[in-house]
């Protein structure tokens, strides 16, 4: 996806299907237009390997985002 099309989720919560097959619900906490990277608190995945520190924020590229979905409320 691009960042443009990322920055309408900031702030919410998110269902992330990333190019490698990983799913992650997380928090979007902000879309760096500049980098076009995503910063996230990864509240769940289905490959928790990738994450070391549940109390961290993560780094995700815009272009390894396939689809996201906002998480109903």
């Amino acid at each position: 996806m691009t960042i443009e099309q990322l920055r309408e989720f900031q702030d919410h919560t998110v269902f992330l299907r990333l190019l490698d097959g990983e799913t992650v619900k997380a928090k979007v906490d902000l879309v760096d237009l500049e980098y076009e990277d995503v910063i996230v608190d990864v509240l769940e995945t289905n490959q928790p390997e990738h994450y070391k520190d549940p109390n961290a924020c993560y780094t995700v590229k815009a272009s390894d985002i396939a689809s996201v979905e906002k998480v109903p409320t």
